[in-house]
């Protein structure tokens, strides 16, 4: 059957009076330097979470109507930098449950009643059928791998450990940038935009679904800061006399 193909192929090419033409041939220089990474002049080593220039996000569909958005205001990371080889980096995480915020308004018992809760929040955090922090203190998340996907870009894979269950998750991470801030004295910062998403009921958690989306979207914007400044060369011994 393919050696027919074939020779109909053939066929069709010489009726034709034309032979085929072969694809161009690819630029693998110009790919090469789109998708090098960009150089990094900030050291390798541990870097720490700056709490205050950081923000984790997640959103899920309401009703089909908007993308419901709460965060967490209580997490922490911390990066081990390789910018020679930034796929050798890795990245872990922790994040209180309890710190889950939503802005709902309002008296929250007056349109939900027979709640044993006082806010959204404290159903969010305390109830089984959600984050129930009581049995789930804490969310980590450990990276196993980075690929670079451009000058700034590549993805990360990593384990994400949420209601007791562990499993795989992906996140487009971009490379903002870095500095070395004067308020640091002299240490450097880095910066990160990352998204992902997971869906809610691989992890046990299938309340309200399909009205409230099961896939979670995540959007984290993180700085870090380098936890200690290389150490100044040592002087040269002074010169002795015989």
């Amino acid at each position: 059957m393919k050696s027919g193909l074939l020779i109909a192929a053939a066929a069709l090419v010489l009726a034709a009076g034309c032979t085929p033409t072969a694809p161009p041939a690819r630029d693998t220089a110009t790919e090469a330097q789109v998708a090098a990474p960009v150089a990094i002049t900030a050291p390798a080593g541990e870097y720490k979470l700056d709490k205050g220039h950081a923000s984790l996000l997640f959103s899920v569909t309401h009703m089909g109507l908007s993308n419901y958005t709460l965060r967490f205001t209580d997490f922490d990371a911390t990066l081990n930098f390789d910018p020679a080889n930034v796929a050798a980096s890795t990245v872990s995480a922790t994040i209180n449950p309890a710190s889950i915020e939503s802005d709902y308004v309002g008296d929250y018992r007056a349109t939900h009643q027979g709640s044993p809760y006082r806010s959204w929040d404290e159903e969010l955090q305390k109830d089984a059928k959600f984050l129930n922090v009581a049995a789930n203190p804490t969310i980590t998340f450990q990276s196993t791998g980075i690929t670079v996907t451009g000058e700034r870009t590549g993805t990360m894979t990593g384990n994400l450990t949420f209601l007791g269950q562990t499993h795989p998750v992906t996140l487009d991470v971009t490379f903002n940038g870095e500095a070395q801030p004067p308020w640091l004295g002299g240490r450097s910062a880095v910066g990160f935009s990352a998204t992902g998403s997971f869906d809610r009921s691989q992890f046990g958690m299938t309340h309200l679904v399909p009205n409230i989306s099961d896939a979670v979207q995540l959007t984290l914007e993180v700085e870090f800061q380098q936890v200690a400044a290389p150490a100044a060369p040592a002087a040269p011994a002074a010169a002795t006399t015989p």
